[in-house]
């Protein structure tokens, strides 16, 4: 929802939103990314992969498809990426697909409201994860709703949880598969701001009270108790959709216990399970320990960035949007085969790239056969860019953003204007960003400082702004005009995280955003002869390479015997499938403990 965009008045209006009609052009390596899922997946998968949406007319025919628990889950998850995919390029061919997709699904819909692939006798009350998988495809056809007013997209939203409600609330029947099919609170609160139906807040609420009964997920009770994410009882990652549905009953209520359950299940989480490239949790659940060396698997960071653009929304902080940018550029870009072709299931700190086609091709059936939770879901990494790239404040606009790129936006009075950036960043710290209005508007424009650029500069029309602060959001509050522009200069100085436990005695090292990592390919030594580097005499200088495998950033530095080492972007290490390394031994660096104002554990020498 917008701030222009609720039928229910929200008791406690978040700080930030995202924008209405808001355009984009991507470039850089984001834009390329985005353009090759787009043609390499987004317009392929329900193609080849028809089975997507035949398993909702096969329910009861013999022999069965022998699914899967989250099967249902697929279609949903691919909406939600096409239509944020849609939202970035404004492709036709998609847009056509999108529809078609969206209009079989509506078609396949029962008279009750249910729209899964199970059999009657086990629909939405066994431990299939079937409310889960009609959460995903009710959010797909909210956001489709939003989009296009397809009246038809939001009956079949009501009609399937007005099934869910009537199918548990008032009655003795729970779900099973808590952590998965509660999730559905999510949806039925977002269905209850757009509609104002009481039948769903009626279903949020019997979710709500489901949470802290013998054998529920406890999310609430164990952040008000201020746990440890590894003490809460409920730790795998799909209980994220859910936790979501905890923010947004703070927003519809006004109830402090929500966003105060919110707020610390998020540092919680931060602080115990974001690894050094913005992935999120091991083995498939929260563990207290960013240095586990559990498979570090998409779909969990994908949930990780829904529940920080939350954060975002709810709070306005700043370094909360600079989780998302380590996401991106690291997490994210390093899940996908620059081909757009594949993603992984699993995208290690230190490793190889494997594509989730290998990693858990057990998902596989005929009709699917590219199809798994990853596969579906992990475009929606870069998908999310349109949620909190540009947002809206009651003042202004929030740029939190930066890659070459133009983005149309709105106003606080409605009018449509472009925020145009020139730069290479994050190759570099110079972005330079202009305004194309067609007539002059007072508001303000909040642009991010991230954390760790200390040392930074902002030129507005050729002068000079002083006191940028890092780990904020710069405020310029003026009568903006075409024409107006700025030059922002970031610092792209190296900065580290010194591991401890199972990464004891190694280091990641930053440039700006991105994990600085050795690829076998680039260097003449193997991953266990990498010589100690010396973080007080570290000079990084940028490197062309001659091969036909180009890195989107290439770095040649020293180590302490004198040899060379080539260091690429994380998103870039390990495409031919050589092994990888982003923890490496730097000398002259101590660990620095997890704080609210350091929590990236950022050390400078």
């Amino acid at each position: 929802m917008s701030f222009n965009d609720k039928t229910v008045k929200f008791a406690f209006d978040p700080v930030f939103e995202k924008p209405i009609e808001t355009g984009f052009g991507l470039n850089g390596l984001v834009g390329e990314r985005a353009n090759a899922n787009l043609h390499n997946w987004l317009l392929t998968a329900p193609i080849a992969n028809p089975a997507m949406l035949q398993m909702f007319r096969d329910q009861e025919r013999k022999p069965d498809r022998n699914l899967l628990p989250w099967s249902g889950e697929f279609v949903g998850k691919y909406l939600i990426s096409a239509i944020q995919g849609w939202r970035i390029s404004k492709d036709e061919s998609l847009k056509h697909l999108i529809d078609t997709v969206i209009k079989e699904l509506i078609d396949s819909q029962l008279q009750d409201g249910y729209l899964g692939p199970f059999t009657t006798d086990i629909r939405l009350v066994s431990d299939r994860w079937d409310a889960w998988g009609h959460y995903h495809w009710i959010l797909a056809f909210l956001m489709y709703y939003e989009d296009t007013g397809y009246q038809p997209a939001l009956d079949a939203c009501c009609k399937a949880c007005d099934l869910i409600h009537k199918t548990f609330v008032g009655t003795e029947q729970r779900m099973l598969s808590p952590e998965q099919n509660l999730a559905i609170l999510h949806g039925a609160c977002l269905l209850y701001a757009k509609t104002a139906e009481p039948r769903y807040l009626e279903l949020a609420e019997w979710v709500i009270a489901e949470l802290d009964k013998p054998g529920g997920c406890g999310y609430i009770e164990d952040a008000l108790a201020g746990k440890e994410i590894q003490e809460f009882r409920a730790r795998r990652w799909e209980g994220l959709h859910c936790i979501q549905g905890i923010c947004e009953m703070g927003l519809i209520t006004g109830d402090r216990k929500y966003q105060d359950a919110f707020k610390h299940i998020w540092w919680a989480m931060l602080k115990g399970d974001r690894h050094n490239t913005g992935g999120f949790t091991s083995s498939e659940a929260c563990q207290g320990n960013p240095y586990d060396q559990g498979a570090i698997e998409v779909c969990c960071t994908v949930a990780w960035m829904a529940l920080t653009i939350d954060m975002l929304r709810l709070t306005g902080n700043p370094l909360v949007a600079d989780e998302l940018e380590l996401s991106l550029f690291n997490g994210i870009l390093g899940a996908q085969h620059p081909s757009g072709r594949w993603w992984t299931y699993n995208t290690p700190m230190d490793g190889e790239r494997k594509a989730s086609a290998h990693d858990i091709v057990f998902q596989a059936r005929a009709g699917s056969p590219e199809l798994n939770c990853c596969s579906v879901n992990a475009p929606r990494g870069i998908g999310m860019i349109t949620e909190w790239a540009v947002m809206s404040a009651k003042d202004g606009v929030v740029l939190n953003y930066y890659s070459p790129c133009s983005m149309s936006v709105q106003s606080p009075s409605g009018k449509k204007f472009a925020i145009i950036q020139e730069t290479d960043y994050p190759q570099n710290g110079c972005i330079k960003i202009m305004l194309d209005m067609d007539s002059p508007e007072r508001f303000t424009l909040h642009l991010r400082i991230p954390a760790w650029s200390k040392e930074n500069s902002l030129n507005m029309n050729g002068e000079s702004i002083n006191n940028i602060k890092p780990g904020t959001y710069m405020s310029l509050s003026r009568e903006w005009k075409k024409g107006d522009k700025i030059t922002l200069q970031l610092d792209m100085s190296p900065h580290f995280w010194v591991g401890e436990r199972e990464l004891e005695g190694k280091t990641s090292i930053y440039q700006g955003p991105i994990v600085l990592t050795y690829d076998r390919y680039y260097n003449m030594m193997d991953p266990d002869e990498i010589p100690v580097l010396d973080a007080k005499n570290i000079s990084i200088e940028p490197v062309s390479h001659s091969g036909w495998i180009q890195p989107f950033m290439l770095f040649k530095t020293q180590a302490k015997d004198g040899r060379d080492i080539f260091l690429c972007d994380y998103a870039s290490a390990g495409v031919s499938g050589t092994p990888y390394r982003s923890w490496l031994r730097v000398d002259g660096l101590s660990p620095v403990e997890f704080s609210k104002q350091n929590p990236k554990r950022i050390s400078n020498y």
